[in-house]
């Protein structure tokens, strides 16, 4: 899988690039904020973060300005019925941070405010993500507190060991 890539951007879209890294082109579904950060940039050295999507039918590349994009990319894409294209349009809408504060605010007005967003996704979203980012929040702000271990069910046998 493809997780990183550094090379010369060659061309630039709202809605993809073309990034030569060892004299293959790659081209990389991008976000609007990724799009911002890169457009007038042709030529220059950059560094994409990537997602790489694998389906039976379809290897795609999406590629992110920082890990933080990815990151939430990776999030909203394992909510049901939320694919790629949905994230990355999301992701277009809103910024990550912006979209960690609409979730932990619950705010399902602001999530329907981003294009090809309606209530359904909004509030999947909400269900979905809002335990889970306020999990990764806590772990963030206790680095050196253990990892949540599965536990299996207790046994009299397991509770004498």
């Amino acid at each position: 899988m493809i997780g990183r890539l550094e090379g010369r951007l060659i061309e630039c879209f709202p809605d993809r690039v073309v990034l030569d890294a060892g004299g293959v082109g790659y081209d990389a579904q991008i976000s609007l904020q990724t799009f911002y950060a890169m457009s007038g940039r042709q030529g220059e050295r950059v560094v994409l973060h990537v997602h790489t999507h694998v389906r039976e039918d379809a290897l795609t590349l999406f590629g992110f300005l920082d890990a933080d994009e990815r990151a939430m990319f990776r999030h909203l894409i394992a909510v049901s019925g939320i694919g790629p294209k949905v994230a990355l349009a999301m992701l277009s809408g809103i910024t990550p941070s912006d979209l960690r504060g609409a979730i932990a605010e619950r705010d399902r007005g602001r999530l329907q405010s981003i294009p090809g967003v309606g209530k359904k996704t909004a509030v999947r979203v909400l269900l979905e993500l809002g335990d889970r980012l306020r999990r990764d929040a806590s772990r963030a702000a206790r680095p050196d507190a253990p990892a949540p271990i599965e536990s299996a069910p207790v046994t009299p046998r397991a509770d004498a060991i």
